[in-house]
């Protein structure tokens, strides 16, 4: 990765870096603390004080966009950056639940949100104008966009400082809310002012894929409201209702799902391609900096109305609706179809007839809802939405089939599909709720058990990416299979603390996680079975390859049927346990041998970009679950410091897989024949990265204990260390990750890195060293050797002069 310490711009090739993808998911965290603040403040006041964040952390994210058209983001000097403004925007994400009122201890909330918020849109422009420093174009918009964004933020600061002087409750709320208010004007006519003629769209393919991955990231964020509805790793009892209401969800999550990435996003960057000159830059800041927040805040609200609506089925709740409850649901819904509307006539210059319909029938419902049970509320407004995909193929069939065919160039490509994004991101946050769980139960015993149902996870997600390196096609029939198994990854997510052992009351616990597992598995399976009807030299390999999968799941049923007493959910069952191991080792080593028979890679860019996806969500949620440990904690210096430290951690964690070795692994899959590159797949990626993805877990395990210990206490003041498993959970998960990388890089190239032996070995030392120091002292030394080490193998790591790194997509 050479070229340290410059800004590189973009081809006209460039995709969407992983790194931007990274940074995208730590603005997902504070879009969820948006969606939990204004939850629990659901009223008059709170929801407009929600949507008046959200508006501000969308231009915090809007320009980075525009920046990604023309630069390269993972080249030259700008990972520094974009880790920094990650670190930056994660402690923004902290203080969205102090923005508009102070805490008592800590740092002031609302001046730290205020100073991120500067120090955001400053880096934002200071780059743009430097990157455009050739051309007078990009750096005239820079220098035309620094008043506004200047005055942005000194409103921003007032609404901090001023209002501490009103002295009555209510004018004081009022000023407050102006001000926030003066600073989003400030910032969006500042926008409109700009001459059209100062905005550049360098590459069109990037500017919409970098707009429909943020939108598939918000879809990504309303599945999680699903699973957090019932707690983040709680134990509550599975009972129907709250089974049926997720799949309700997800089922809605899904259909809304469908309207965007059916015809709309491949269609508009047709237009957009058609489009020229100022023509084009104006269609692209209407269209997509702007239209696409409505579309954003309208899946904001869907995700907090689901998490307050599925949150009155678990036990214990009245189980009654609020009307303000039903009007977030439903409006954010309406506020969706209504952008996604918009986005079509100012792009294609059709109106939506579909989507259209979608809000007739929603806002019809709307005056029934608070008169129905939650299920059946659910119920019908999934039906609604997904009567706009039923319309568009039965009445208004022609059109639909007519624009299909115009955007059939666009929608085929050898990279991730918009689909598997989606797929992968409801897994990961699976995997990263086995971090949940091992914190619920910070002992060995919790510690194996979760691992235990990580690596049963890990086995569903790399049986849909072998199917996925065989079946290329965005048919229906293959997004129905995609949704169908996200809903059942989402009710996986909410038994998986019950997945070993069950808890008092409700459903079972173990029989409902093996029976979703089991019906993710045998889809999978179904589906092979299908490929195989269609090539009748696939008839008889699927039903060999169906033996190991389904030895295994008898194993796993046996273990849930098990006569156990029922209590504890932290309880530890050594036969259960024991059925498990023999059912991965069965499952494992029987698919290994089938696989290499009858499976193949086609395309190394494609497996190889599913695998990295996979790394860099998981560092992501990373973060995601590293601040959730402090979102109820007054901000304070103690917790930005860490927060900056946990960010550099895994900004080194990046550099170890995404530097050098993540390209040249795809190198050599590509450079070997068809049955070498598929014994290579098999043992590089589908087993080599379980132990990178296990390291992360760990890792946001360590990372979480170790931030829920830190308090609000002064920054001088040593506070107390870890416990002794996230202490070891996390020095133990950086070298079981730095081992994998290690490993990925001699299975992929026949090279070792010795710098990268030498990182392993000190961290392995630095684990029992530092057992008994403070939390925040033990996180700064691992992240200081971690960077140093990193930073010595950047500056002498010459292989980037004699061959570049696969252009990231």
């Amino acid at each position: 990765m050479g070229g340290v310490g410059r800004i590189q711009l973009a081809g006209d090739a460039g995709g969407v870096s992983r790194l931007e993808l990274f940074l995208d998911l730590i603005f997902v965290f504070a879009f969820l603390n948006v969606t939990g603040v204004t939850a629990e403040q659901l009223n008059a006041a709170g929801l407009p004080r929600g949507l008046l964040l959200l508006v501000l952390l969308w231009w915090c994210w809007a320009p980075f966009a525009w920046l990604g058209s023309t630069i390269r983001f993972d080249r030259g000097v700008m990972p520094v950056v974009m880790f920094g403004l990650s670190a930056t925007l994660f402690v923004m994400g902290l203080t969205v639940r102090e923005a508009f009122l102070d805490r008592p201890g800590g740092l002031s909330g609302p001046v730290v949100f205020a100073l991120g918020y500067l120090v955001v849109r400053g880096t934002a422009l200071t780059v743009a104008a430097r990157a455009g420093a050739g051309e007078s174009g990009p750096r005239r918009l820079a220098l035309r966009a620094w008043p506004a964004a200047l005055a942005g933020a000194l409103f921003l600061l007032a609404a901090a400082l001023v209002p501490g002087h009103v002295s009555d409750g209510v004018a004081r709320e009022w000023v407050r809310f102006t001000l926030v208010g003066c600073a989003i004007v400030a910032e969006y006519g500042g926008a409109v002012l700009v001459p059209a003629d100062r905005w550049w769209i360098g590459s069109i393919p990037y500017w919409a894929e970098r707009h429909a991955l943020i939108i598939l990231i918000g879809f990504g964020e309303t599945i999680i409201s699903v699973g957090l509805s019932q707690g983040v790793a709680a134990t509550q009892p599975l009972t129907p209702a709250v089974l049926a209401g997720a799949l309700l969800g997800v089922a809605l999550a899904g259909a809304l799902w469908w309207t965007y990435f059916d015809v709309a996003r491949f269609a508009a960057e047709q237009a957009m391609e058609r489009a020229a000159g100022t023509r084009r830059a104006v269609l692209g800041r209407d269209a997509y900096s702007f239209l696409h927040l409505p579309m954003m805040t309208g899946l904001i609200l869907v995700a907090l109305g689901l998490k307050k609506v599925l949150g009155e089925l678990r036990v214990g709740s009245d189980g009654a609706t609020s009307t303000l409850t039903v009007l977030v649901l439903h409006g954010g819904v309406v506020l969706y179809l209504l952008g996604l509307v918009l986005f079509e006539v100012r792009t294609l210059r059709i109106l939506g007839r579909s989507p259209v319909l979608g809000i007739l029938l929603v806002a019809g419902l709307a005056p029934l809802a608070p008169h129905l049970p939650v299920l059946a509320e659910l119920a019908l407004l999934a039906a609604a939405v997904g009567a706009t995909a039923l319309a568009d193929v039965t009445v208004f069939r022609r059109r639909h089939r007519r624009l299909h065919a115009m955007i059939g160039p666009t929608q085929g490509h050898a990279g991730v599909t918009p689909k598997e994004l989606f797929f992968d991101l409801v897994f990961v946050y699976a995997f990263l709720q086995v971090a949940a769980l091992m914190a619920d139960d910070p002992t060995w015993p919790g510690l194996a058990r979760g691992l235990l149902v990580l690596a049963v996870l890990w086995q569903a997600w790399c049986a849909y990416a072998w199917l996925a390196a065989e079946v290329r096609s965005e048919s229906p029939v293959v997004r129905l299979v995609m949704v169908l198994v996200v809903a059942l990854t989402a009710l996986i997510t909410l038994a998986s603390p019950q997945a070993i052992d069950d808890s008092r009351g409700g459903l079972p616990g173990p029989l409902i996680f093996i029976a979703c597992y089991a019906a993710i598995r045998l889809l999978h399976l179904a589906s092979f079975g299908l490929v195989a009807w269609q090539d009748p030299a696939w008839r008889t390999p699927p039903l060999r390859a169906a033996v190991p999968t389904l030895v295994s799941l008898g194993l796993m049923l046996v273990a849930a049927l098990l006569p156990l007493p029922v209590g504890d959910v932290r309880q530890f069952s050594p036969p259960r346990v024991g059925l498990w191991l023999l059912a991965i080792a069965v499952d494992l080593v029987g698919n290994a041998r089938v696989g290499l028979r009858h499976l193949s890679v086609r395309s190394a860019e494609h497996w190889a970009d599913r695998h990295s996806l996979i790394i860099i969500i998981g560092l992501g949620e990373a973060v995601i679950s590293m601040g959730s440990a402090v979102v109820y904690t007054p901000i304070s210096a103690r917790i930005v410091v860490a927060a900056f430290l946990g960010t550099a951690l895994l900004a080194a964690l990046w550099w170890a897989y995404f530097g050098w070795d993540s390209t040249e692994g795809e190198r050599m899959l590509a450079a070997a024949d068809l049955r070498t590159r598929t014994r290579l797949a098999r043992d590089a990626y589908t087993w080599l990265h379980l132990p990178m993805v296990a390291g992360i877990v760990l890792v946001s395990l360590g990372l979480r204990k170790t931030m829920s210990v830190l308090g609000s206490r002064g920054f001088f003041e040593l506070g107390p260390p870890p416990y002794p498993l996230a202490h070891a959970a996390l020095f133990g998960g950086v070298l079981l990750y730095l081992l994998g990388v290690q490993a990925f890089r001699w299975r992929t190239t026949g090279r070792r890195r010795p710098a990268r032996l030498v990182q392993a070995l000190v961290v392995a030392a630095l684990l029992p060293l530092t057992t008994g120091l403070s939390a925040l002292l033990a996180l700064a030394l691992l992240a200081g050797v971690c960077l140093v080490l990193t930073g010595f193998e950047v500056l002498r790591d010459d292989e980037g002069a004699t061959s570049g790194p696969v252009p990231s997509r």
